[in-house]
């Protein structure tokens, strides 16, 4: 863009000096045209990339949330398929059932066992309480009942947590898709054996539930950006289209500033610090969902301030929509 700015003002010297032959060949004359173009040329392309700067590392960004099942277990199913986009619900995997179905059925017999128990000790407690009252047993036969009546009670209570965390554990066998989208490097087979340790996840599930830009600016370009400024995005694998958004987040941090507690001073070079803020844009197209994750392109941002210049980006990017015709090596 600056070698078009560049040319278009080298078209000025030609109708100038030469075809209208307004102004005389002059050392002076041509000095102070070419001074005043440096100038014009500069405050131009300083506006440009100030008011509507671009970055070349936009990102398209989904959550990849790693699967790790929450009992385990040998794997004995998994009708899923990589890459291939899912709803929220799908079956990612089945562990083996028969463990936490034995579970299920124990906690169950011993719920059972417990119920008859506590009739049992119900009805002991209902004679002994007639006994008493006509002076045919002794209280502390009452008592007795009564008091493993109570622990009768406390043990189902025991027993019912054991049967729902029984029966949750069952159901966790289905491993599911907590969103949608689609698994990426599915090696999980049949066979395999997987546990409930965070460190281990079998599948790295690439979720659909956000689509948003990730890119970041220089420290120079990021100082007039803010929420709520449009921004367009050329990607290079939708060549020839340029998506709208809008900024979300700027984030004016870096960690290049961040100190790692230590028991050691911090060493200070005296280097510049070429840190860049990273901001978020989410796309106003409703067709944005058939960009994959990971996609890069061009972005641009539209600030409140040096409109006239937006136009220069504005062409910039379609410029960049169109080169992503050609492939790169």
């Amino acid at each position: 863009m600056i070698a078009f700015l560049t040319i278009c003002y080298g078209a000025f010297y030609w109708l100038f000096f030469v075809k209208l032959e307004l102004f005389a060949k002059s050392a002076r004359n041509i000095a102070i045209f070419v001074g005043v173009g440096v100038v014009l040329i500069g405050a131009i392309v300083f506006m440009w990339l100030t008011f509507a700067p671009t970055s070349p590392d936009a990102r398209m960004f989904q959550f990849v949330i790693q699967i790790v099942p929450n009992v385990k277990g040998t794997v004995v199913e998994v009708p899923v398929e990589p890459y291939v986009r899912v709803e929220k619900g799908t079956v990612l995997f089945r562990i083996d059932p028969v463990p936490y179905q034995a579970a299920v059925d124990q906690a169950e017999a011993a719920l059972l066992k417990a119920d008859a128990q506590k009739r049992r000790a119900r009805i002991e407690v209902d004679r002994n309480t007639e006994l008493v009252k006509q002076s045919a047993a002794a209280q502390r036969e009452l008592d007795r009942w009564t008091a493993q009546l109570d622990e009768i009670n406390a043990s189902i209570q025991s027993l019912n947590a054991q049967l729902t965390n029984a029966r949750w554990q069952l159901e966790q066998t289905v491993v599911r898709a907590p969103h949608k989208g689609f698994v990426f490097n599915l090696q999980v087979r049949p066979g395999t054996y997987v546990t409930n340790l965070p460190l281990a996840a079998p599948i790295s599930f690439v979720s659909s539930e956000t689509q948003e830009i990730v890119a970041s600016l220089s420290q120079s370009a990021v100082r007039y950006v803010q929420p709520g400024d449009k921004a367009e995005v050329a990607f290079t694998v939708r060549p020839g289209r340029v998506y709208s958004g809008t900024v979300t987040h700027v984030l004016k941090a870096t960690g290049t500033a961040q100190l790692t507690p230590s028991g050691e001073l911090p060493t200070i070079t005296g280097e510049p610090s070429n840190g860049r803020y990273p901001f978020r844009v989410t796309l106003d197209d409703d067709d944005s969902a058939e960009i994959p994750q990971g996609a890069g392109g061009t972005i641009a941002v539209y600030t409140d301030r040096g409109k006239p210049v937006h136009v220069i980006t504005k062409v910039v990017m379609r410029m960049q929509a169109w080169l992503a015709y050609l492939t790169s090596p």
